[in-house]
């Protein structure tokens, strides 16, 4: 998308140049380059007003929906766009680890809300649904896009609710449907402490999936509120393992919680 509308920006500024005879001169060239710029944030800025229109749009009464890649592509579309105007890369670790045709669970640590935004668009697995807390999904733009594409809300403080989640995320990996995302921690750690405490129910998916688990670790997500714009900011995401489908079956819930926490611990 950022690609896409560089070149709008480029073409029209271009376009706007010719028009204007702004190619006479070398002196010119200067005007013509802050003009296709110009026009760059323009269009930058057109596509969020039409993203929020377009989310506004979307049947918030319906619960859930099925992964949809169209809005698949656009979810990581419009990440990559955040991604670019905080000045922000992602550099991944090991992603060849990561198995190319089964669907699995994937967690990792919590630290920001760029950790679903570099998981989302680097980790090679689509396509790829998150867990995330109802509140996420009245967000401007954000709401109406993750919810076309599949995510699903889990209310942690509703025991029956939070259950039901979990097994129709453990069904949609089972048939094939989709790859599923959970964050253990349950919420963003804001503490000096390296992970809270593990909710031993989200690794419940994948003993009832009888999935692989991919366990990564994110590093410097933190960061990058604090440095945009002006600093860049690289992502770190390590795939620490993929722990086999076998594997998962014969474990217990809490000892794979736990054995997942030490590994991402060591990690970072």
């Amino acid at each position: 998308m950022v690609t896409i509308l560089m070149v709008l920006g480029v073409l029209t500024g271009i376009g706007v140049a010719v028009l204007n005879h702004l190619y006479t001169s070398w002196y010119h060239i200067p005007i013509v380059l802050l003009m296709c710029v110009g026009f760059f944030i323009l269009w930058a800025a057109l596509y969020l007003l039409v993203a929020l229109i377009w989310s506004a749009l979307v049947n918030i009464k319906k619960v859930e929906y099925d992964p949809n890649p169209f809005y698949q592509w656009l979810v990581v579309e419009t990440m990559k766009y955040i991604l670019f105007f905080t000045n922000s890369s992602v550099k991944v670790e090991g992603a060849e680890m990561i198995p190319k045709n089964q669907k699995c669970l994937i967690v990792a640590n919590h630290r920001s809300n760029y950790d679903p935004i570099s998981i989302m668009t680097h980790v090679p697995l689509k396509p790829l649904i998150f867990i995330s807390k109802p509140e996420n999904f009245n967000l401007p733009v954000a709401g109406g896009f993750i919810r076309r594409a599949g995510f699903m809300a889990i209310d942690r403080d509703l025991v029956k609710n939070a259950i039901i989640t979990i097994n129709k995320a453990a069904e949609k990996i089972k048939t094939g449907q989709t790859s599923v995302f959970i964050f253990p921690e349950g919420t963003r750690n804001r503490t000096d402490e390296k992970l809270l405490e593990f909710k031993n129910g989200a690794f419940k998916i994948a003993t009832k999936a009888k999935c692989p688990l991919v366990v990564l670790a994110l590093s410097n997500t933190e960061k990058v509120k604090k440095r945009t714009p002006f600093r860049h900011t690289t992502i770190k995401i390590k795939v620490v393992d993929v722990i086999p489908a076998e594997r998962v079956a014969s474990m217990k819930t809490a000892e794979l919680s736990e054995e997942v926490r030490q590994k991402i611990l060591e990690a970072i």
